[in-house]
């Protein structure tokens, strides 16, 4: 755990919040986190300005092959297993952007079952209508540049594309950078989700 990085991304109280649940977590196996379900119901038209902002001739469609390229130290083994059994299910794409040769940011869309924290949450069923904004990582040497906010609309724009109206993302209480992004873009606050994990017992709770 990168302590500047982490106090650079949530402010020193969140990240002293943080450090505890990490122990908490590697020590006592105790897992604890409250998530805000937030939702985006989407505005063609304001959608429409929220793009033109930007310049998308860097954005591509991802394979699993751009995940192997460039810094192998940002994704972790684990992780990229995970990512590889994504593309398997047919029901995640995802996008990026390249800088030098390296992926500086990588996005995700599914329309999978509701993640929290990487496990499923059985009790969220999606309308024929929702799709998941999940799992974006900006390479530390390119944070700062505005990629989370592009990319968000640019998602939101290729879900509207799909033809689908509104769009649900999972958001860390304390990740305050991450829930400003998605307020920015149109996201309101629906619930918060608590979890609860103590080894393989998990307890998942909606608070209105």
């Amino acid at each position: 755990m990168n302590l500047k990085v982490k106090i650079k991304q949530y402010g020193f109280k969140n990240s002293l919040i943080r450090a505890i649940k990490y122990l908490l977590r590697r020590i006592a196996g105790v897992q604890y986190e409250s998530f805000y379900l937030m939702v985006n119901h989407i505005d063609p038209k304001v959608l429409k300005h929220q793009i033109e902002q930007y310049d998308y001739s860097d954005v591509k469609e991802l394979t699993y092959e751009d995940f192997t390229q460039g810094d192998h130290t940002v994704f972790t083994p684990a992780k990229m297993q995970l990512i590889k059994s994504r593309f398997e299910t047919g029901k995640y794409w995802a996008y990026g952007v390249f800088i030098n040769n390296e992926l500086a940011y990588s996005t995700w869309i599914s329309f999978n079952k509701l993640n929290i924290n990487g496990l499923e949450y059985d009790n969220y069923k999606l309308n024929n209508n929702q799709a998941i904004l999940e799992d974006s990582h900006c390479h530390q040497n390119y944070r700062g540049r505005g990629l989370h906010t592009k990319m968000n609309y640019y998602r939101l724009k290729k879900i509207n594309e799909m033809g689908f109206d509104e769009v649900i993302v999972i958001a860390l209480k304390e990740n305050k950078p991450a829930i400003k992004v998605q307020l920015k873009s149109g996201f309101k606050k629906n619930k918060t989700i608590r979890l609860l994990k103590v080894g393989p017992w998990k307890y998942i709770s909606e608070i209105k």
